[in-house]
Parts: structure tokens; C-alpha cells; sequence
């Protein structure tokens, strides 16, 4: 996190170095880390219980688990690892000359899920392709670049300010990336300047820095983005004394130059049939392909005259694959309308003997369909049902197809270094998840010692009780425990929607206007929406918001009263000073008593003071349940328990049995509680409480 905090401060400073004069000209993006957190029973200076005792079983198992967990996240690595080490094995293989589809056959012995066997198969052959070109992944390069004005806000001695005030991080510092656009008043002389980069001029910077348009930076990316600056003939002129790559060709296809710059620049690239680096998770085998993406045309048959033709590998991808996946959607694989540039696109690749991959189309007669997808590319296919579209059904019905299921198999191992290798692989993923099951199954005995069930359990059980007892399920789940019953409350505020349409009252508030808000509030009943907004403003500025707040017509009850527990005793006694109202309930009834346990025993003991009322009989758990808990979660008699003692005078089942837990697991701690009332003595045989409330 320290990391992730310096590289966003450094971007932060570059940005404003380089953009102060042009704002919103950089788009700097981070990654939130969070950090998990867990509570453990507090035995500090206390004497451990003995040996075969519940606690101590409980205690040796957690210590078990969490050895588990930091090996656990050693695995994760280890298995990153594993996979890295499958991706360098695959490019070995390319290298040595075997194809790709020879290396798919392969895939079932790996036992890795098939998409991720492609997927780092794919990482593979770019590897191996980034490996035949000049690549640099630092910042030095641009800063010696002729023409680097072609980039808005960018200088030679401004890229050089970057790199020494970026110091140790001028690769790419962690988590963050910079989008920068081209100058769109760009000069000639800076474009003719690119060209003079003669030892850098398809050298390729891959940083944080990207370029928009492009998935690289290089000058000769820099000059063809600009194509449009020049008329062709000045293009081809300009270009005559360079050689480009077909990563320039791709970039020029992508970003829709117009095919009489296309066809010049091809001139320039001595290996035109060479793999681009198009897009960073898709594997195009040519630039014929990409000009099958964006269905020009022109270009793939002024290509096939130059001998490059689109991909036609069964069982890998085809042209067509490549057309079909690329149509326009009008929904989840739905095909959209096809304008005359698709079906041109689509007849030709038919007319040249081209097939697409197939997947399993339903055969029901009564809704048929056709689905074409191919594996090896990243992107969806494509479903055409009979019935609701039958015109687009008959038309790609008639194209020829490639059964995925019917592509060869090595189901067992050979002798060749892809099946040795695999099957070696296969067998440390299995040690591996061997020790994820060890985990699991501790995990298990943890629950079965302390008799409590999953959050996962908790929401099924609630779910089974609604649908046996019908309208009185809550008075059911209150019966089994009080904490099912905020379980399904849980469940009800996922569902509701935050209502995001324009609200007149909510615009007074952003603007200021309280005035405004007030009048509105007054003549207008607020929606659940409304009143949220208008509670948290309440909490965080009561003085400010108080009379709104009081003044609502039809008053709806917040959504919850969580916020609260946020804030310190000084913060619930300025909001008394203002005029609120303690005994207030949210939407499900839930007061104020249920946050303040949360918060700290001087806020209880506040509320006390000033006579705020509980029902510990209402539906959901009461301050009683919450401090037994508590104690049983801190292994010590929590100060919250005589407080709560103060407010609950009658005690339910669901008390008892929280009282039996402790006393199973904490004997000690349970003989305090009996001696502050005898009364919580659970009688011989109470069933302890299956649930816990964790923030429900």
C-alpha cells in the first residue's frame, strides 16, 4: 500500500508537471487494495486453557488455520508461478517450431480449465513475438525522441523532469497508468522530426504511459496516428526513406486511417506476414485479420495480392471466426442489423472456402439456433436464434462450420516434452490443492467444535423458513434466533434500489439552497433516496440539517442507522445539543442501542443517562444478545454486559443460549456473568446459539 501511495502521489505530481497548462488531459487510474481483518479471542497474560478443553481445541485449531492462510496465500503464488512457468514452456516449444493447435491437443492433461489454457497459451505467443522486437520499458527512450511534441504536453526536457523526479520508479510505479492524447495541433516539422529517429524509430515503450489509439509508443506509432495531417501523397513521399513493421500497419487499420495511407505504408514493412501486437489480450496471426476486424475490405484483397491472407486453422481460429465475433450486438450475443460492409465481409471469406467454429447450437426444433464461437479468441461469438430472427438464421445458417467438440485430443500421456511437462505440472497443482482441502476441512472442524454455521447456512435457513411458513417467517426466525432475523433484513437492503433520477430536494442540498430544501420538505414527501441523503447530512452536520430533518411531511424512517457508529461520544452529544431524537428507528425498527455497541460503552452508558428507550422483545437481536457475543468473540466479560443488564430485564431463549455457549467455551467468564445475575444460569442442556450476528 506504502508503494501503491508513493507511485499515485508521483503520478499526481507528473501530471500536473506536464498538463498544468492543459487540464484533463491525463487519466490517472489506481487500484484499491483492502486488507482483511479478523477477530480473535483475547488471551494476553491469561492462562491457557487445558489441554482437550472446547476453548483449547478451539484456540489450537484457529492457530491451525491461520498458519493455513499465510500458506494459503503462499499458494496463490506458487501457483501464479506455476502458470508463469507453463507460459515460458510454451514459448520454448514456439520457438523450437510447435504449432499452436499441436500444443491445444495437449490441453486436457494439464487438468487447467480450458479458457486458461488458452489464455496463458495466447500470453505465450505474444511473449514470443514481443521477443522479435525492441521493446523498452523505460522512460529514457522518449526522452531523446526527435518529435515527441507529437504527444500534447510533451517535451524532451519534460520527459527528462519525469524521469528525475520519478527516480527509482521510472519504469512503471505500481498499480497506476497515464493516458495521454496526441497533439491535435501538431506541426510538420515535429512529424518529419520522427522520422529522423533512425536507430529508435520502431523501438517500442511499453510504460504507465499509454498513448490513446495505440498499445504502444514508438516514433513510427507517433507519425502513422498523424497520417492525416499529410495528403497521401505527401504521406508516401515522407515515408519512403523508412521501414515500419506491421505494428504500424495494425495501428493505422485500428484506428480507421484511410486505405490510400494503408496501402503506401505496407510498401515500407519488409515482413508484412509477421504477427502484430494488436490488442493486449488478443492473438491476431496477421494484419489480414485485422483488416477482417474491422471489415475493410479493400485491404484484405489488396493483401491477398501481397500473399498475406486472413487465418484459416482449424480448431485455432479463421477469418471468418475473426468477422463473426467482430459484427455489431445489439445484446449478449445477439447480432445487430448487418450493414452491406459485414455481409461483403462475411461473402468473400465464404466464397474463399472459409469455415467458422461452432459450439453446441440448441437442437430443440421448436426454437433452433445457430452459435458460432471460437475458443482461441478472446472476444464473444455469436447466437442466432430461428424464430426471432429467421432471415439472419438462414443466412448463416448456409455457412460452413467447425464442430469445437470434434477438434483431436491427447486424453493420455505420450512421450513428447508437451504431455512430460504437463503431466508433471498437473501433479504440483494436486500437492497444492491438496493443502487448500487440508484448510478447508479445519475450517470445518473449527465450526463443528464451536457448533456455529456459515453466513451461507445462515441465509439458507432463512430462506427455507420463509418459504414453509409463509407471512409469519419473521416470528419463526426470531424463535430460532434472533439473528436470522437481521440476516433477512440483510437480504431486503441489498434489494432495494438507490433511486438515482433527478430529485429537485437533492440538488437544493448539493447547491446549498436550505432554504429551498426546506420549503420543499415541508409541502413534498422525501423518498427513501431523499431521506438517506438527508439523514447522513443530519449525522455529520446536525446543527445544519436538524430543522429539515423535523419538518419532513409523511417522515419516512432511514434505511439504517449504521453511520452512527461511526462517530465518537462527542459527536452523539452534539447531536443532542442540536435536537435529535435518540428513540429514532430505521426502516426495519432497528433503534439506536444496536450502533452504539458498536461505537463504545460510554455511548450505552449515554444513552442510558438520558433515558432512551429499547424493546429488547422487538423482532432482530437486542444489546444483550449483542454483548454475550462479545464476550464469547473477546474471551472476557465485556463492560457492555452490566449495561445491558440495565435495559434487558427478561430473558429470552436466544439469551440463554448465547450464556450456554460461554459457559461450554469460557467457564470462568460464565461464573461472572451468574454472579451478576443468577438468573442468566442456562438450564442443564441448553442448545447453543448456531449463529452469530457479524454486522447484520
Amino acid at each position: 500500500m506504502k508503494k501503491l501511495l508513493i507511485g499515485l502521489i508521483i503520478i499526481a505530481t507528473l501530471a500536473v508537471y506536464l498538463f498544468k497548462t492543459q487540464p484533463n488531459t491525463a487519466a490517472i487510474e489506481q487500484n484499491n487494495v483492502v486488507a482483511p481483518n479478523a477477530t480473535e479471542p483475547n488471551l494476553v497474560n491469561k492462562k491457557q486453557p487445558a489441554e482437550g478443553t472446547p476453548l483449547r481445541i478451539v484456540i489450537d485449531l484457529k492457530k491451525d488455520i491461520r498458519l493455513c492462510r499465510d500458506q494459503s496465500q503462499q499458494q496463490h503464488i506458487k501457483i501464479n508461478n506455476l502458470n508463469q512457468s507453463l507460459v515460458s514452456f510454451f514459448v520454448i516449444e514456439l520457438k523450437k517450431g510447435t504449432l499452436v493447435p499441436t500444443l491445444l491437443k495437449y490441453a486436457n492433461l494439464s487438468e487447467i480449465y480450458k479458457r486458461q489454457y488458452i489464455a496463458l497459451l495466447r500470453d505465450a505467443i505474444v511473449a514470443e513475438q514481443k521477443q522479435q522486437l525492441n521493446i523498452t520499458s523505460s522512460l529514457n527512450e522518449l526522452a531523446n525522441w526527435q518529435g515527441i511534441e507529437a504527444i500534447k504536453g510533451f517535451t524532451n526536457d519534460k520527459v527528462k523532469g519525469m524521469i528525475q523526479q520519478l527516480g527509482d520508479n521510472k519504469h512503471s510505479p505500481p498499480g497506476l497508468s497515464m493516458s495521454v492524447p496526441l497533439d491535435e495541433n501538431v506541426q510538420k516539422e515535429t512529424l518529419y522530426a520522427l522520422l529522423n529517429n533512425t536507430d529508435t524509430f520502431t523501438t517500442y515503450s511499453k510504460t504507465f504511459i499509454k498513448l490513446e489509439g495505440s498499445e504502444v509508443i514508438s516514433p513510427a506509432t507517433l507519425f502513422v496516428l498523424n497520417a492525416n495531417k499529410f495528403t497521401p501523397k505527401e504521406f508516401e513521399q515522407a515515408i519512403s526513406s523508412n521501414q515500419f513493421t506491421v505494428n504500424e500497419v495494425a495501428t493505422a487499420i485500428k484506428n480507421n486511417i484511410p486505405n490510400e495511407y494503408i496501402f503506401a505504408l505496407i510498401k515500407q514493412v519488409p515482413a508484412l506476414n509477421a504477427m502484430p501486437l494488436y490488442e493486449e489480450k488478443s492473438v491476431l496471426y496477421n494484419v489480414a485479420d485485422i483488416a477482417v476486424s474491422q471489415f475493410n475490405l479493400p485491404l484484405v484483397k489488396a493483401l491477398q495480392q501481397l500473399g498475406v491472407t486472413p487465418t484459416n486453422q482449424p480448431g485455432l481460429f479463421t477469418g471468418l471466426d475473426v468477422a463473426i465475433v467482430n459484427l455489431p450486438k445489439s445484446g449478449n450475443l445477439t447480432l445487430a442489423p448487418l450493414d452491406a460492409k459485414h455481409t461483403q465481409m462475411l461473402n468473400y471469406l465464404t466464397e474463399q472456402g472459409y469455415k467458422a467454429h461452432s459450439g453446441n447450437a440448441n437442437d430443440d426444433p421448436n426454437n433452433k439456433g445457430v452459435f458460432f464461437v471460437s475458443d482461441f479468441i478472446y472476444q464473444q461469438g455469436a447466437y442466432i436464434n430461428a424464430q426471432k430472427n429467421p432471415e439472419q438464421y438462414a443466412y448463416f445458417n448456409s455457412i460452413g462450420k467447425i464442430n469445437n467438440t470434434t477438434m483431436p485430443q491427447v486424453s493420455d500421456p505420450d512421450n513428447s516434452d508437451v504431455a512430460r511437462f504437463l503431466v508433471n505440472l498437473k501433479q504440483q497443482k494436486k500437492d497444492l490443492d491438496n493443502n487448500r482441502q487440508n484448510c478447508e476441512l479445519l475450517q470445518q472442524q473449527l465450526s463443528d467444535t464451536e457448533q456455529l454455521h456459515s453466513t451461507m447456512q445462515a441465509y439458507n435457513t432463512v430462506l427455507e423458513v420463509k418459504k414453509e411458513h409463509g407471512n409469519n417467517f419473521e416470528y419463526v426466525l426470531q424463535e430460532q434466533d434472533p439473528v436470522l432475523v437481521n440476516y433477512w433484513w440483510s437480504m431486503l437492503s441489498n434489494q432495494l434500489s438507490n433511486d438515482r433520477s433527478h430529485s429537485d430536494f437533492s440538488e437544493y442540498l448539493s447547491k446549498e439552497n436550505y432554504q429551498k430544501a426546506y420549503e420543499y420538505s415541508l409541502s413534498t414527501p422525501l423518498t427513501q433516496t431523499e431521506t438517506d441523503t438527508l439523514f447522513t447530512l443530519l449525522l455529520l452536520e446536525p446543527r445544519d440539517f436538524i430543522t429539515i430533518w423535523e419538518s419532513r411531511i409523511e417522515p419516512k424512517p432511514p434505511s439504517d442507522l449504521a453511520r452512527l457508529s461511526r462517530f465518537p461520544l462527542e459527536h452523539w452529544q452534539k447531536l443532542k445539543q442540536a435536537g435529535f431524537d435518540f428513540s429514532i428507528t430505521d426502516m426495519f425498527g432497528r433503534d439506536v442501542y444496536i450502533q452504539a455497541i458498536f461505537a463504545s460503552n460510554d455511548i450505552v452508558q449515554f444513552l442510558i443517562d438520558n433515558k432512551i428507550p429499547t424493546v429488547p422483545s422487538k423482532l432482530g437481536v437486542d444489546i444483550l444478545d449483542l454483548a454475550l457475543e462479545q464476550s464469547y468473540t473477546k474471551g472476557e466479560l465485556t463492560p457492555m454486559i452490566p449495561l445491558a443488564l440495565q435495559l434487558v430485564e427478561k430473558f429470552e431463549p436466544n439469551h440463554l443460549a448465547r450464556v450456554a455457549r460461554l459457559k461450554m467455551f469460557y467457564p470462568a467468564i460464565y461464573q461472572q456473568l451468574i454472579q451478576l445475575n443468577p438468573a442468566l444460569k442456562p438450564a442443564q442442556g441448553t442448545e447453543l446459539n448456531h449463529y452469530m450476528f457479524d454486522n447484520h
